[in-house]
Order: C-alpha cells, then sequence, then structure tokens
C-alpha cells in the first residue's frame, strides 16, 4: 500500500486455477487491490490492475498495473480506453469521490463493461432511504439517520462516497450537516463484515469477520484489518441471509459484496452495503481453501461455491462456523514521518508465524499514520495482541 511507481507489468502471466482454463483479462479498480488481485488470478483470470499503491504483491499478481492516481489527473477517457477496451471493469475498493469518472464513454462510443456493480448502483447503495428500506425488508434493525439538518454532539457524520472509515468522525457541535453526508445515531454491537456472493437474484452467505478499527485524527473507524471467519449463531446467520437475499433482490448482482453490521447478542444493525469486493474477503477465502482443500476464490463462478456449502454444510449451517481456522489481518501504519524499506518486511517474519502483503517495492518516505504494510496470520499460531505487538 505505498506511493506507486509507473507501469509494470508481471514478469510472467497468472497462472490460471490448476485443472482449469483460464478465464481471460479483468479489470481491478480500487483504492489498494492487492487482494482481489490475487483472488481474482486464482479463480484463472489474468488481473489488469489499477490502484495506488502498487505494492510488490499486486505487482507479482497482476497481468498489468497501472497508477490509479496518474489515470485519475489525466485526460481519463482516453487513457482508460487504452487500459481497458471492452475487457469488464470490477470495482474492488473504495474511492475517495465515487466511480462516475469510470462510467464515462470514449468519443460517445458504447459505454464500459462492469462484472458485478455498475457505478450507479454504487451511488444508490449511500442512500439513507436505501438502506432503511434494505433493513426493513430483511426485518433488521438500522440506525436513526438524517440529511440536511444540524448537526448533534455524540452523532456520526458519515459523508458519502468515502471509504475505510476516513469520512467518519463524531460530531462536535451545532452546525449544518456537511454537503453529501449524512448524520447518524451510534448503535451498540460489534462492528462485522459479512461476506456474500450475489447469484441474481439471492445471495450465498460465505462468512463474517470482525473489523478492526483506528483512530487517526479526528477519524476513530479508520480500517486497521480483520477477525475471522468468526462463528455466528444461527440467528445471526438467518439474518444476514436475508439481508444478503433482500439486497440482491433490489436489482439482480452477480459476484462478491459485502454488508457491515452492528451485532449485538442475536441483534443484527445493518450499517452499509459494499457493492463489491471487500478487504475481510481473504481471510473468507482462506478458511474456505482450508475447509474445501482447494484454492477458493470470491470470484470463482457460483455453481463451484454452491458445491463446496452442500459438501461442508452435511446438516450443519456451513456459513455459521466456516472450518476451524481464524485468521487475522492487521494494517500496519506508520507512527512517524520515516523510510521504509521492502527488506525491513523481510526481517521481521519470524519462523512463519506470519507473512506480508502490501510491502512497497522500493524504499520509499512515508508519513506518519499512512500504512506501511499489512500482516496476515492464523490465530492459532500467533494471537491477537502479539499479532498487534508487530512494529517495523
Amino acid at each position: 500500500m505505498q506511493t506507486p511507481g509507473r507501469f509494470q507489468k508481471s514478469a510472467t502471466a497468472p497462472p490460471p486455477k490448476s485443472g482449469g482454463c483460464g478465464r481471460g483479462p479483468i479489470v481491478l479498480v480500487g483504492a489498494s487491490a492487492r487482494a482481489a488481485a490475487e483472488s481474482a488470478q486464482i479463480a484463472g483470470f489474468s488481473p489488469i490492475v489499477i490502484d495506488q499503491f502498487g505494492d510488490r504483491e499486486t505487482v507479482a499478481a497482476a497481468h498489468q498495473w497501472h497508477s490509479l492516481d496518474e489515470i485519475r489527473v489525466s485526460d481519463t477517457t482516453a487513457v482508460l480506453d487504452r487500459i481497458v477496451g471492452d475487457t469488464p471493469i470490477a470495482i474492488v475498493g473504495g474511492l475517495q469521490g465515487g466511480y462516475q469518472w469510470l462510467v464515462r464513454p470514449a468519443n460517445g462510443g458504447p459505454g464500459r463493461r462492469f462484472w458485478g456493480a455498475s457505478p450507479e448502483r454504487f451511488a444508490s447503495c449511500d442512500e439513507v432511504d436505501f438502506l432503511r428500506g434494505l433493513a426493513a425488508n430483511a426485518t433488521a434493525r438500522f440506525p436513526e439517520s438524517r440529511q440536511g439538518a444540524v448537526t448533534e454532539p455524540g452523532w456520526l457524520i458519515k459523508h458519502r462516497a468515502s471509504s475505510g472509515g476516513l469520512g467518519v468522525s463524531y460530531c462536535k457541535d451545532d452546525q449544518p450537516i456537511p454537503d453529501n453526508a449524512i448524520l447518524q445515531r451510534p448503535v451498540r454491537g460489534a462492528i462485522c463484515g459479512a461476506s456474500f456472493l450475489g447469484l441474481g437474484d439471492r445471495a450465498l452467505l460465505l462468512g463474517l469477520c470482525r473489523l478492526l478499527k483506528k483512530r487517526i485524527a479526528p477519524f476513530p473507524f479508520v480500517f486497521a484489518g480483520a477477525v475471522g471467519p468468526i462463528p455466528i449463531s444461527g440467528a445471526v446467520c438467518q439474518s444476514l441471509r436475508r439481508l444478503g437475499t433482500a439486497f440482491c433482490q433490489t436489482a439482480p448482482i452477480t459476484g462478491p459484496f459485502n454488508i457491515d453490521v452492528a451485532i449485538d447478542h442475536d441483534s443484527v444493525t445493518l450499517l452499509e452495503v459494499n457493492p463489491r469486493w471487500s478487504a475481510s474477503m481473504e481471510l473468507v477465502e482462506r478458511a474456505w481453501s482450508e475447509t474445501s482443500g482447494e484454492p477458493c476464490s470470491m470470484f470463482d463462478r457460483p455453481a463451484d461455491w454452491e458445491r463446496r456449502i452442500g459438501a461442508a454444510s452435511q446438516g450443519r449451517d456451513a456459513p455459521s462456523r466456516v472450518g476451524k481456522t481464524v485468521f487475522v489481518k492487521r494494517v500496519l501504519f506508520a507512527r512517524d514521518d520515516r523510510t521504509i524499506w521492502p527488506v525491513d518486511f523481510d526481517r521481521r517474519t519470524r519462523q512463519g508465524c506470519w507473512e506480508w502483503k502490501d510491502v512497497p517495492r522500493q524504499p520509499i518516505r512515508v508519513h506518519r499514520h499512512e500504512p506501511l504494510a499489512t500482516l496476515i496470520t492464523r490465530l492459532d499460531r500467533m494471537s491477537l495482541r502479539s499479532a498487534f505487538r508487530v512494529m517495523v
């Protein structure tokens, strides 16, 4: 997750899944697309990645890599036409400012093709009325929310078209709600991300992860990793399934999507819907890979996932507990301004207890609170406390 260099191309094309055939190219767009690129590679795709960081593992997983920042400050339409052509685009990460710049057709020609949700679908998922109606259809709770009102101390201001918790902060005094933001009452419960695979007008629940957060300046909910998949009760499992299917029935969707919820005992409160790949999904994939004995990807065909769930269930509710292994994903942030080197991370790996992802591929200067890299480990090999004591 470091400042990108210029265009890179991997030395070798990513191999298709063992025993399968290549599924061709797919364009992945997001602030950080490493995990999605690795997943798409497992599923047999040749990922063309557009993200901000171009780190070591992203470039290794990508058939091509392009700088998101360079594209967005250029003539986006012409540059994207050269990169994308008629290849489908999958949005796989949050972007400050939204995704509308992706839909502009070139020279008055046909619009671009999207794998999964379109940018218009993303915009609708931010609307309070949509989320409130979705929760009602699934008999889930939804926080009291307002638009166009005056802030109230202790409530949350949530900016639309933000991601990773960087647009969520507490109100401090009475003032107008900023444009393109909502006011929301905080809720009780553990904040979790549920991973789904859309099958058109219905969804498969594949796992639930507890989300980890970090305070950075005025933002107390910055995404800092995840733990999971975690066991969930039958009641929570059914509530999540209703939410997933209710979302698909608003407009059919095929592919991975995420729903963030607050869970308080058996009560589920809907927080937001991300109709795309989400950062905790790589933990769910790892657990399913161990359970099924085969590499699993959220980009796999729906029939593959229906087969896995059928084999894993055997009379039990498979998504309530995916196997026995729980994984930890921790994003490391810089404590001060400094220069970091790729070798700094290689030196800090101890006897295979954890692995590094999102490592810079060249020395780079970072500022305080900027992400350094991502640590991933199994909870049976390293405690959560130990994982958060690792420093670079």
